[in-house]
């Protein structure tokens, strides 16, 4: 496996299974807060989707960034895998609040695009487009 800054990369197969893993919490969490407010899932899973969902989206990205990011060097997922965020340019932890905040934000919103979703499969870096604008590897943690 190739190696950036002493670190060996995280491998497609790490990163897939770390974000299923994180999408999977966030879901069961929203499908709590539904529930402790009242609103049948069935309702939500219905409704169409709009501008205010996708705002509500990467909100919610930038505020779970900031949260994460300084804790975990990264998102729930890849704290949960052994997984962290490191800089390209210096192979420093990507722990600043506003860092997380953009990675997750720029996250959400390729999710609404295929191109940045699938680029990792053909980088030898393992780096999305995301990865690519924030100039950030995931990597295995020592």
């Amino acid at each position: 496996m190739k190696r950036v800054h002493g670190y060996e990369l995280a491998s497609k197969g790490d990163r897939l299974v770390a974000a299923i893993v994180r999408s999977i919490i966030i879901l069961m969490a929203f499908i709590l807060i539904y529930t402790v407010l009242g609103t049948p899932i069935s309702e939500v899973l219905n409704s169409d989707a709009d501008l205010t969902d996708m705002l509500f989206g990467i909100i919610q990205s930038l505020i779970l960034g900031a949260i994460f990011y300084p804790l975990f060097i990264g998102n729930i997922g890849h704290k949960i895998f052994g997984l962290k965020v490191i800089s390209v340019e210096n192979g420093e932890d990507f722990k600043k609040y506003d860092e997380g905040a953009l990675r997750e934000a720029l996250k959400n919103l390729s999710g609404y695009l295929i191109i940045p979703n699938i680029w990792i499969l053909w980088d030898e870096k393992n780096q999305n487009l995301y990865d690519k604008l924030t100039k950030t590897y995931v990597v295995k943690k020592h």
